[in-house]
């Protein structure tokens, strides 16, 4: 069976994005950006929101050839276009290259795809799609860049979650730029007490 990671940047007070969905409140440093990168490559599939999936269209717009682009942002954009990406969206997304919508329940397109063997599945998305897969105990590893600041006002990761969640720290690390990486397992006995 394959093992699902979920990661994203979330500000110090949860926020995963702005009020307007954007998310230019935070650029990560090289060391940061590696990490991600290494992330990217090492994914067998990306599942995503479509929110999410349209904030990632710079990568697939990047000019490879531009010398202005930094190394860093060339091998990311490339291991992107490399990763095969499933959509998970309520309307009709614009596709682009290596990507397809998901047809049907998301829980039980994931079931399936993490059914086989093969490398790690990448999970990105907003509220809605982190608490689906967070409920229905399909996310293996948690991974979150919490930025050093605050937003006080924006989309709220935890926000759907309808019971709690509760993880178990596996391990975590800061960047150079003050971004603390919390990584982190589900805590399969803590979430048997609470259902019981």
């Amino acid at each position: 069976m394959r093992r699902t990671a979920y990661y994203i940047t979330i500000t110090t007070d949860g926020m995963y994005a702005d009020p307007d969905g954007g998310l230019d409140y935070f650029e990560p440093d090289e060391v940061g950006h590696r990490y991600a990168n290494g992330l990217v490559r090492d994914a067998g599939d990306a599942v995503m929101g479509r929110r999410m999936y349209d904030v990632m269209d710079y990568w697939d717009e990047l000019d490879l050839d531009d010398p202005s682009v930094s190394d860093v942002e060339r091998e990311f954009a490339t291991f992107w276009r490399e990763t095969p990406k499933h959509v998970a969206s309520r309307g009709t997304p614009t596709l682009r290259a290596n990507a397809d919508q998901i047809e049907g329940d998301l829980v039980d397109y994931v079931r399936r795809l993490r059914a086989g063997d093969g490398p790690d599945i990448m999970l990105a998305g907003g509220a809605d799609l982190f608490a689906a897969l967070s409920e229905a105990g399909l996310i293996d590893d948690y991974r979150f860049a919490v930025a050093p600041m605050a937003l006080g006002q924006g989309k709220q990761l935890f926000g759907s979650l309808t019971k709690p969640l509760h993880l178990r720290l596996t391990a975590s690390r800061t960047f150079p730029d003050g971004t603390a990486l919390l990584e982190y397992v589900r805590d399969d006995e803590k979430t048997r007490e609470a259902s019981t």
